[in-house]
């Protein structure tokens, strides 16, 4: 069954007659009824009933029209989508990113692509790492924002900033009056931490490590905010990005053994077809990311502790 051959079906049935169906096609009148001929040979079954020259749809044709007309607008619908892949100016971009990025630094990122191309829209999903790569496997997303490099085949990741990570403490802790810590300082105490399948949490694994002790996990958790909270209510420390401001009940300490920072950056699997629009949100990442201002504001931060520890 060919799509010529649904189209001619199409025009006669809504009753053009064969003449006028052929010149609207620009076919001649014996192809299109050997077209529509055919069609019924290969449906197994009459489509109209035949009074001398008269075509009338016959119930087999009715139930084929309405499928016929559902298929060639999807048809149609397709071949336009396609017809637009080469603009980036337009289109959706499939976007999953980390759940510790999407207070600032999505939004900030978002917002600058849109000025420059306000027709394209998002389509976004917010997880952990492991999640994300899945769904860019999968073909489900275009790119990813990954802490960490890809060790999955098939990913490329680039670097785009570097975020510091901060010891996170309750406003009563001990330390709490500290400018800069040892991530040794808390060993033996509990921590509250992202879940298996988050990047963070393997990072905080290995800084604890580096630091000479295994982290002693009192919860799992997904989200920044929770975590945060939990610490603040006295349920452990805990390894994260700066926040977007001061929250009430805990302080965010500086740490300056080991070296405590994640490396952002972007991933996408270069055997899948990407739209233009797609490549140009890749590159616009690569060359226009910037650290929010969460991250500049503690950098600033760690330089004046730095003058005044020296």
């Amino acid at each position: 069954m060919e799509i010529d051959q649904l189209r001619w079906f199409v025009m006669v049935a809504e009753g053009r007659t064969v003449t006028a169906a052929a010149a609207e096609l620009h076919v001649s009148q014996s192809a299109l009824s050997r077209g529509v001929a055919r069609l019924e040979h290969e449906i197994g079954t009459p489509l109209f009933d035949r009074v001398g020259r008269v075509l009338r749809l016959n119930s087999n044709g009715q139930t084929l029209l309405d499928a016929a007309k559902r298929a060639l607008n999807s048809i149609d619908g397709a071949v336009r989508t396609i017809g637009t892949a080469a603009d980036p100016t337009v289109g959706t971009v499939r976007f999953a990113f980390l759940n510790t990025l999407g207070n600032e630094f999505v939004p900030t990122l978002l917002s600058g692509f849109r000025v420059l191309y306000p027709k394209v829209e998002f389509l976004l999903r917010q997880g952990g790492t492991t999640r994300n790569e899945r769904y860019l496997l999968d073909g489900e997303v275009d790119v990813v924002l990954a802490a960490q490099p890809s060790d999955q085949p098939g990913i490329t990741w680039r670097p785009i900033v570097e975020e510091p990570l901060t010891l996170v403490v309750p406003t009563g802790h001990r330390l709490a009056r500290r400018r800069t810590v040892r991530l040794a300082d808390v060993a033996g105490e509990p921590f509250v931490t992202f879940s298996d399948g988050f990047g963070l949490r393997l990072i905080t694994e290995r800084l604890c490590h580096q630091a000479g002790f295994a982290p002693r996990i009192a919860f799992e958790g997904e989200e920044p905010f929770t975590l945060r909270g939990l610490v603040g209510a006295g349920c452990g420390v805990a390894l994260l990005p700066p926040a977007p401001g001061p929250l009430p009940d805990i302080v965010e300490l500086r740490i300056s053994q080991p070296r405590c920072a994640r490396t952002i950056g972007i991933g996408w699997c270069p055997d899948h077809y990407a739209p233009a629009v797609v490549e140009a949100f890749r590159e616009y990442v690569l060359t226009e990311a910037r650290p929010s201002a969460a991250w500049s504001r503690f950098r600033t931060h760690q330089g004046r502790d730095d003058l005044a520890d020296g």
